[in-house]
């Protein structure tokens, strides 16, 4: 399963993509809540590129970060940012209601604060967070809410929903942030691969959903259900739903493989073919992949297990909810010892965790030791050859 994931994720040759902007692409999506991760991520994702291809995709326009789903911070291609968001942005309604009635906002205060931000935009061009957060400040906005200084929870809440609404996007990055601009000259969420009206309820949603699960299994795969639904925050009824219309669009005659589009395929956790589901629900253990991620292993495995030096919170750990394949109990504390989110860039030999490389802190290997002079030398080479890159 974890080299299957490798290979999968574009992490060998055999799958690397040729430009940043189509490593994030063929993911979807791509964890980006730690700003200085990402050109790491892409990097080992992309041949020949280095950390400087990654911040002329942002300064290009071509990349941005936000908030399209699951209350976390991703990027994704300006093509793919509206469609997406606006797929699952139903899925936080109830905890943006919730949280304007405990900060004391309005519909009225979130309306003033996005023309605060635009007219901002308009007159400067990309923002530091920090010069709008006193513009709204200026304008009155922050305020109290029954006595209680709520300046930092409003700050927040402003940010991440104007951008989950699609008023504003994260695009360059300068220093350890990515400058704020104007969202709406981004591709509309009608000019998405589902077409138009993708929000909950809409003629497209579920379309919408369903390329959502394909690009996923595609980009992730094996993957099962329950990944899915942890990765979008979709329930897993709908989740279920989207992957198997994803077989079944992927493996219709209209589905241009000829471009060299691959289906999705139901597999086994052994990687073998499943066939199709009876019932409202699939079976347990049934997992949705590339079609050809067999025949992949059996002619890549050898480079799939080759060590890996990944950033912190990269997909290859955080893009799942069962990832007992890469590391079990121990190699989880270790990535995250104080169960606070905060995630150490990991390293992998032949599929599996074993050690983590914590920023000024030297390498911390799982069991206290290399498992092997091998390991030991395979991973010094990793760490030069991805630290060479993103200074190139």
């Amino acid at each position: 399963m974890s080299l299957a994931r490798i290979l999968a994720q574009g992490l060998v040759a055999a799958t690397t993509a040729p430009t940043p902007v189509e490593a994030v692409r063929r993911q979807l999506a791509v964890q980006g809540q730690q700003v200085s991760a990402v050109p790491h991520a892409l990097v080992a994702r992309c041949a020949g590129a280095g950390g400087s291809d990654v911040e002329a995709a942002f300064d290009a326009g071509e990349l941005v970060r936000s908030w399209p789903m699951r209350g976390t911070v991703h990027v994704t291609t300006a093509a793919d940012h509206h469609w997406l968001r606006a797929t699952l942005m139903h899925r936080s309604d109830a905890w943006t209601r919730r949280t304007e009635a405990e900060l004391g906002m309005d519909e009225a205060l979130c309306a003033q604060a996005a023309q605060v931000a635009l007219e901002l935009l308009a007159e400067h061009g990309p923002l530091p967070r920090a010069v709008l957060l006193q513009a709204w400040d200026q304008a009155g906005l922050m305020g109290s809410a029954e006595g209680r200084d709520v300046i930092s929870y409003r700050r927040r809440h402003l940010l991440v929903r104007l951008q989950r609404e699609g008023v504003l996007v994260q695009g360059p990055r300068r220093g350890n942030e990515h400058l704020v601009v104007d969202a709406r000259s981004l591709p509309d969420a009608d000019r998405g691969p589902a077409g138009a009206d993708v929000r909950h309820g809409g003629a497209g949603h579920r379309a919408a959903c369903a390329e959502i699960a394909r690009r996923y299994a595609l980009g992730h795969g094996p993957v099962s259900v329950a990944d899915l639904a942890r990765w979008t925050g979709l329930p897993r009824s709908q989740a279920a739903q989207a992957l198997e219309d994803a077989v079944e669009l992927t493996s219709s005659a209209a589905y241009d493989t000829a471009s060299g589009q691959v289906p999705v395929a139901r597999v086994d956790t052994a990687l073998r073919p499943l066939p199709a589901v009876t019932g409202r629900r699939p079976a347990p253990g049934t997992c949705y992949a590339r079609a050809d991620l067999p025949d992949l292993l059996v002619a890549h495995r050898r480079s799939a297990q080759a060590t890996l030096f990944l950033p912190s919170f990269d997909e290859l750990h955080v893009g799942y909810q069962d990832r007992t394949c890469l590391t079990d109990a121990a190699g989880e504390r270790l990535i995250c010892p104080a169960s606070n989110g905060m995630f150490r860039p990991l390293l992998v030999d032949r599929g599996r965790l074993v050690a983590v490389a914590p920023v000024a802190q030297g390498l911390t290997w799982l069991g206290g030791s290399p498992p092997s002079a091998r390991v030991e030398r395979d991973v010094a080479r990793a760490l030069e050859r991805v630290r060479r890159r993103l200074a190139a």
